[in-house]
């Protein structure tokens, strides 16, 4: 007896001198190399120990010791993910089939529900149930893991079984598996009792956030979005890191919005924000959630933030602020829809381009320019195919927008250089001309779902080549405008036209060309756009230059490509007035008159947001002048 009671001594001096050591280097060290290291040879000591306790028949007075060593041990098992979770299950297994060993029942074929029930019922010293509750906690959190709640919430009827309840950890949340976790006392551990690495108190509020978020997620599954979003905010009064709080907050605030609760949802999303600023989702849902809301600055700060946070990885965090504790609730979570949510959503070239874009709409013009540098410099092996990302359009349009941005704040050779580029990609992907056959009546996208599938996404890809390669043509003569070189604006605008002329739709039923445009896929719509533009364009380069007559007639083109052209109208008008066709102006004046809406922008005219600059530039200057001299002409009529 002697001997077993000095072995038990030892034992419970080496199970305290790792913990020790454990407390000792999670508080110095924090989640760097040497805690790692610590952690993994805490693991390998409590194994060894575990494997000498075992190694002799189980014995009541030895159980105390042997739970919580095995407790210990699971702790770090389940640390290290160095075991499956039916390997810890059964673990906790074997504890219980020692413990029904020292009680003389080792041969009772029972399952491991039934063997908590059979164990449970025992009466036992104080200090055995503490270490028993300790290894119901990590059960209960193996079973919530896997989704088994049921078992979960029958383990805990028990455990709870004659409490009365204490205070609630969050009200206004009724549910079973929580109001028992509010009931359970774990039995005090004592002043001499083995030393645990966690607490089983601090495990309870691990096993709170686990079922209230794991239950929560089921209810957002399951459309029951007020229920979920209740047992979300029971989760955050639990045990939670920094980084698992701003999860189930932004959590929250995606289901907020989905409810049609914007500003509940940008509070969650503060929330969020507070305690993890470097939580991307939350970044990204919040601006999302700004641009909704039409807070631009909010938007773009939030952008910002995200476009900081991608560019020096090292400041986002992803471990936990709390080393001390070797398991977290997030070692327990393999939801699906979590991953799925809290995964990296956008790469730093998304985010440069959604602040240079929403800057470009805003009209910050400068900001916009800056953003579309960087964003160019992150894509210098510019791949033509699409990069597979939602928030990024195909590079060349990138690029294009970037020289509208230049060109606008008159850098016009940087302008002029960018264009270059993508001119130079897409020379060998522009055919000599380009014939599309479309079905009249056909849906956007539609012919691409007949025989000749392949040939048809051929020729949607050179259409998209023809498009950008006459849309830097355009840039670049725009930008010879704004240095007053006329001469060299047409030949670029000459250029652009001359490649939209290589496309022709046909269509064997007799609609017109315009016509099978609009019904073939998006491309076919920005062609007339950029055919309009650049013959407005070079139109106001031949006014410059006093050749009235070419003027007139690209003018004329223009209305002809597109009536609702307000720009191409007033040109018309003040060209017919200068070469003397007074008469024919006051007609067409009359035309427009008694229809204004051809005077008026179209807002629900989409152009590319690189051709928006452009049109904003062409817009006529003397509009009042032209229509008093107008209105007094047909007046003398």
């Amino acid at each position: 007896m002697a001997a077993a009671g000095d072995c038990l001594s030892l034992w419970r001096e080496e199970n305290d001198g790792v913990v020790r050591r454990w407390r000792r280097a999670a508080k110095s060290s924090g989640l760097d190399g040497s805690v790692k290291k610590t952690a993994q040879e805490c693991q390998l000591a409590f194994t060894k120990l575990l494997q000498k306790i075992q190694g002799l028949p189980a014995a009541l007075p030895a159980l105390t010791l042997e739970l919580t060593v095995l407790y210990n041990t699971l702790l770090f098992d389940i640390q290290q993910s160095s075991h499956s979770g039916e390997k810890l299950l059964a673990g906790i297994d074997c504890g219980l089939r020692r413990v029904l060993e020292a009680c003389g029942a080792s041969d009772l074929q029972l399952s491991l529900e039934d063997r908590w029930h059979r164990v449970l019922e025992e009466r036992f010293p104080d200090g055995l149930r503490s270490s028993l509750h300790q290894l119901a906690a990590l059960q209960g959190a193996l079973w919530l893991a896997a989704k088994h709640l049921e078992k979960a919430e029958d383990l805990f009827q028990l455990l709870s079984a004659g409490m009365s309840p204490g205070p609630s950890l969050s009200r206004g949340c009724q549910n079973g598996l929580l109001s028992l976790l509010q009931v359970w006392h774990p039995p005090d551990e004592g002043p001499f009792a083995p030393l645990t690495v966690q607490s089983v108190r601090d495990l309870k509020s691990l096993l709170w956030t686990l079922a209230a978020l794991l239950q929560g997620v089921q209810e957002l599954e399951a459309d029951d979005a007020p229920a979920g979003l209740a047992l979300l905010q029971a989760a955050t009064t639990g045990l939670c890191s920094r980084r698992l709080l701003a999860q189930i907050f932004t959590l929250m605030g995606r289901y907020s919005l989905k409810l049609g609760k914007p500003q509940v949802a940008l509070q969650h999303l503060r929330q969020a924000l507070q305690v993890d600023f470097t939580f991307l989702p939350a970044l990204h849902q919040a601006s999302l959630l700004y641009r909704q809301l039409g807070l631009l600055d909010a938007e773009l700060e939030a952008l910002e933030l995200l476009d900081q946070a991608l560019e020096d990885p090292a400041q986002v965090t992803t471990e936990s602020p709390a080393p001390h504790f070797p398991i977290q609730t997030e070692l327990f979570l393999r939801v699906p829809p979590l991953t799925a949510l809290f995964a990296p959503t956008l790469c730093p070239s998304e985010v440069k381009y959604l602040l240079a874009q929403r800057c470009l709409q805003a009209g910050r013009v400068s900001e916009a320019t800056e953003h579309y540098l960087d964003l160019l410099a992150l894509l210098q092996e510019w791949p033509l195919r699409q990069c597979g990302k939602p928030a990024l359009p195909r590079i060349p349009e990138v690029f294009l927008e970037a020289a509208s941005a230049l060109v606008d704040l008159a850098r016009l050779e940087e302008a002029v250089a960018v264009c270059e580029e993508v001119v130079a990609r897409t020379s060998e992907l522009v055919p000599k001309t380009l014939c599309i056959e479309v079905a009249l009546g056909a849906e956007e996208g539609s012919s691409l779902a007949n025989p000749h599938t392949l040939l048809q996404k051929q020729k949607r890809e050179s259409l998209r080549c023809v498009l950008w390669r006459a849309a830097a043509y355009l840039i670049q003569g725009w930008a010879w405008a704004r240095r007053g070189e006329a001469k060299e604006a047409i030949s670029y605008l000459s250029r652009c036209l001359n490649d939209l002329l290589r496309v022709h739709f046909v269509n064997t039923a007799g609609s017109t060309e315009a016509e099978m445009e609009r019904v073939w896929v998006s491309e076919g719509k920005v062609l007339p756009q950029v055919r309009q533009l650049a013959l407005t364009g070079r139109g106001m380069q031949f006014l410059e230059l006093g050749q009235d007559k070419e003027a007139l007639r690209d003018f004329q083109h223009s209305l002809l490509v597109c009536p609702e052209s307000p720009t191409a109208h007033l040109y018309f008008l003040h060209t017919l007035w200068k070469v003397g066709r007074r008469q024919e102006a006051a007609e067409h004046w009359q035309k427009v008159h008694l229809n204004p809406v051809l005077l008026e922008e179209n807002p629900e005219r989409s152009l590319p947001l690189y051709l928006l600059l452009y049109e904003k530039q062409m817009k006529f200057p003397h509009v009042e002048s032209l229509a008093s001299r107008l209105e007094s002409f047909t007046e003398e009529l």
